[in-house]
């Protein structure tokens, strides 16, 4: 028997499993049905509990969603409750969605981001956040966001 009868079949059975193999890596890059409807805007509000006491007001902006993931941007004002003193944040916001209403995003305000996690009910997340600076600073605090 000659060795090439061998290698054909050999050959075509391999050839046939990568195709398989190769075809269950595959995933959709398009966007697919949110489980829980986060997209518009949403009405946010916090305490900063430290370093500093400061009140949160601003607005919660989910713009897109996909899956259990979402994307949209938060701007604030934070008003130190001592002083007065009035600081402008926003930025990115990036999280996600779990089959338990429980919703974790990081926020991009400050430095570095601002973890939340908080649970959904109605319309109304709440729950609680912590962010830390490359100098070892943490901040904290609740949040409440409603539509």
């Amino acid at each position: 028997m000659k060795a090439t009868s061998f290698r054909r079949p050999l050959v075509t059975v391999l050839s046939t499993a990568s195709i398989f193999a190769g075809g269950s890596c595959l995933r959709s890059t398009a966007p697919q049905p949110p489980l829980v409807q986060l997209n518009g805007t949403w009405s946010y509000t916090g305490v900063q509990t430290g370093p500093v006491r400061e009140t949160l007001t601003g607005t919660l902006t989910i713009s897109r969603e996909s899956g259990t993931s979402f994307q949209g941007r938060l701007d604030l004002v934070a008003v130190n409750s001592q002083t007065g003193e009035n600081r402008v944040l926003g930025g990115l916001v990036s999280g996600s969605e779990s089959g338990s209403k429980v919703i974790d995003f990081d926020a991009s305000v400050d430095v570095t981001p601002r973890r939340h996690v908080g649970q959904l009910v109605a319309d109304t997340i709440s729950g609680t956040w912590i962010g830390s600076t490359s100098d070892g600073s943490v901040s904290s605090g609740t949040f409440r966001a409603e539509r």
